[in-house]
């Protein structure tokens, strides 16, 4: 069903053959957005990595429910766990990366304050429900079989330690550094990557040094300076490329 309607919904929910829906957001753009009747089919997602092509029986503003016609493994899933640690910048060009590392395949988000993080960009509670939706909209859209997950703010210190459980962690890195390229077709697919990417002012020197005594590989992109926002979502489809069959 790749041109279906697609909601991640608890795994719970599809349990059974007969579906019943009582999130009332989402209960509300199937019943009054979207305006589904009985008979419509959906696919929903459980975030675990199965899809099930649900029938509609009723569709109302506080319930909706159906019937489980195919269950299938959800095919969006990419082999590699990547990790992306990115950089808080201006809102609306973070949530550009977030989306765009979701459909490209990421498994993982986690927002990273630099030492040349702005003052103004920082993540609260209503900044990271926002985000988890956007994530969970892309994940939709892309029809990948787990929700992506969001992880609270870390700093550079801490983005490193965690970046550097990773088979493969690497960093981007705008100064002279081996070639990302090079480095993915010339060595086997990792099980596991992490990416560390920078803010708009970049990566200081002493971040770079923090980084490499954590065994994390800083890489170059090329010799093109790239925005904050643009520089992950090239190096995602580069790896995706590279890895994924």
């Amino acid at each position: 069903m790749k041109n279906s309607l697609r909601f991640f919904v608890p795994p719970a929910a599809l349990a059974n053959d007969s579906v019943t829906i009582v999130d009332r957001a989402l209960a509300h753009q199937m019943s009054h957005v979207l305006r589904l009747q009985p008979g419509d089919r959906v696919l929903l997602l459980d975030g675990l990595g199965s899809a099930c092509e649900v029938e509609l029986s009723t569709v109302a503003r506080d319930a909706v429910r159906g019937l489980v016609r195919t269950r299938t493994a959800a095919p969006g899933e990419a082999p590699l766990q990547l990790t992306i640690f990115l950089a808080l910048i201006r809102a609306e060009r973070f949530e550009w990366a977030l989306q765009k590392s979701v459909e490209l395949g990421a498994a993982r988000l986690v927002p990273v304050v630099f030492a040349r993080s702005l003052p103004g960009d920082r993540a609260d509670a209503h900044k990271l429900e926002r985000w988890r939706r956007i994530i969970r909209e892309a994940a939709e859209q892309s029809c990948r079989g787990l929700l992506p997950q969001l992880d609270p703010p870390l700093s550079f210190a801490e983005a490193s330690v965690q970046a550097a459980q990773a088979e493969l962690p690497l960093l981007l890195w705008e100064g002279e550094a081996p070639s990302l390229r090079e480095l993915l077709r010339h060595r086997p697919a990792p099980t596991s990557l992490s990416l560390i990417s920078g803010p708009i002012a970049g990566i200081r020197p002493d971040e770079l040094i923090l980084a490499q005594e954590h065994g994390i590989m800083p890489v170059s992109l090329g010799p093109r300076l790239l925005r904050a926002e643009t520089a992950p979502i090239v190096a995602t489809a580069a790896i995706m490329y590279e890895f994924e069959a």
